[in-house]
């Protein structure tokens, strides 16, 4: 049965004890991390998290997008968050301009820095709060996260090009984003399950929904989704058709049934990752812990640009 919000089980998944290493794609990052230079660091996140959640039911989706986000523009560094004075920073590249959560992290920054000062990376803040989204959103499945992500120092638009796009129907061009950064298939068919959670805009996938569109939807979805969009691009949708809320594998159920608003979902429906589909679709604790450790290797990903722990995630210390 899949666990919805304000579900009363807590799960633990204990990925390792503390002070084990953990190695991917060439990062050393260690769990505990903050154990002694600063105890309070997972607990605040939590905190800021649960209380962003309790304000808005559709941040868990923005927070974990945001950390994706950051990991795949240069490594898990943190850069996602920076401000640059010409306007060409990440967050100002088209894939990014519809990501939310900057304030929560700015919340959860501010509380650290009064608590451990320039101790806490960026970077980790988004590791920790897109865990704790997936925890807030199952009533209290935790999976542990190493930390030591160093903050970067580079930021530019022009460096978003690694980012899967949402109209990407091709399953094997899709896979390549994964695989050239050290992650495998059945990683980006578990990852892809974050879309259990959250919505897209119309103008987003509105193409597919013209009368020569694409042939590969639900009539009837499709049909719905006119309806719900109205000819206007801002109109959102869920991602998930009838479980926006839950962090379940109705996400699964929705690919196999050609029930998906974006191509790069779709795109899951395709003999290389079916069996993997259909095997998730019915099973939440398979899901669930996979979900977790993949989030954990995707989190491994090396930055490029070391610098120093920031004080405000905005800008660059110096």
């Amino acid at each position: 049965m899949a666990m919805k919000r304000g579900a009363t089980a807590a799960l633990w998944l204990v990925a390792a004890v503390a002070g084990m290493l953990l190695h991917a794609d060439a990062q050393t990052l260690v769990y505990k991390y903050y154990a002694q230079k600063c105890p309070a660091a997972e607990s605040i996140v939590f905190d800021e998290v649960q209380k962003a959640w309790n304000a808005d039911r559709s941040m868990p989706a923005s927070l974990l997008r945001l950390h994706f986000h950051d990991c795949f523009v240069n490594g898990c560094d943190g850069s996602v968050l920076l401000e640059a004075s010409d306007g060409q920073a990440e967050k100002n590249a088209q894939p990014n301009l519809s990501l939310r959560g900057y304030d929560v992290v700015d919340r959860v920054k501010a509380r650290l820095e009064a608590t451990c000062k320039q101790t806490v990376s960026c970077a980790d803040i988004l590791a920790y709060a897109a865990r704790d989204s997936v925890r807030v959103m199952t009533g209290g499945y935790k999976y542990e996260v190493p930390g030591g992500r160093p903050d970067g120092t580079v930021s530019r638009a022009s460096m978003t090009g690694d980012l899967p796009s949402p109209k990407q129907r091709n399953v094997d061009q899709l896979a390549r984003y994964f695989t050239s950064k050290g992650l495998t298939v059945d990683d980006m068919v578990v990852l892809s399950g974050a879309h259990t959670l959250g919505v897209a805009r119309c103008g987003t996938f509105g193409y597919r929904l013209t009368s020569d569109g694409d042939k590969g939807m639900d009539a009837a979805f499709r049909n719905a989704l006119r309806k719900q969009c109205n000819y206007n691009s801002n109109n959102v949708a869920a991602l998930d058709a009838g479980s926006e809320y839950g962090f379940d594998t109705s996400y699964y159920a929705n690919v196999l049934a050609n029930r998906t608003v974006l191509e790069s979902d779709a795109a899951l429906n395709s003999p290389r990752t079916l069996a993997r589909v259909t095997q998730l679709r019915g099973n939440q604790a398979l899901f669930t812990s996979s979900f977790a450790a993949a989030m954990v290797k995707m989190g491994g990903l090396r930055g490029g640009y070391a610098g120093k722990v920031r004080d405000n995630c905005r800008r660059v210390r110096t």
